[in-house]
């Protein structure tokens, strides 16, 4: 009984690291994806940005709206300015974080 106790105990552990490889292989792959996707979300939020800073010039931007823009142009900044010090799916959030507020920004 032990001695199946522990095969089973031995099956399980070699079944999870090979989960554990196959995760670690998927994490690397979003990683290299990511990386390779950066530069154009960060050209996006530029863009956009650009976009936003003509409809401020109109004085129709509220203050609130005005500062959590600048907040999250900042956090892209950051990422765009350092692309390999952060983490892929955090970058993607922050990314598409800035993009939504410059966006709904301009429509108010």
């Amino acid at each position: 009984m032990r001695l199946l106790a522990s095969f089973a105990a031995l099956c399980s552990a070699a079944w999870l690291a090979g989960c554990q490889t196959t995760l670690n292989n998927d994490v690397a792959q979003f990683n290299a994806a990511v990386a390779n996707d950066l530069p154009t979300a960060c050209a996006v939020v530029s863009s956009t940005w650009a976009a936003y800073q003509t409809v401020a010039a109109t004085g129709t931007v509220s203050p609130a709206d005005q500062k959590t823009v600048a907040a999250a142009y900042a956090g892209a900044l950051s990422i765009c300015a350092n692309p390999g010090q952060v983490n892929a799916a955090t970058a993607l959030q922050t990314l598409a974080n800035a993009y939504a507020a410059i966006v709904q920004a301009r429509r108010s």
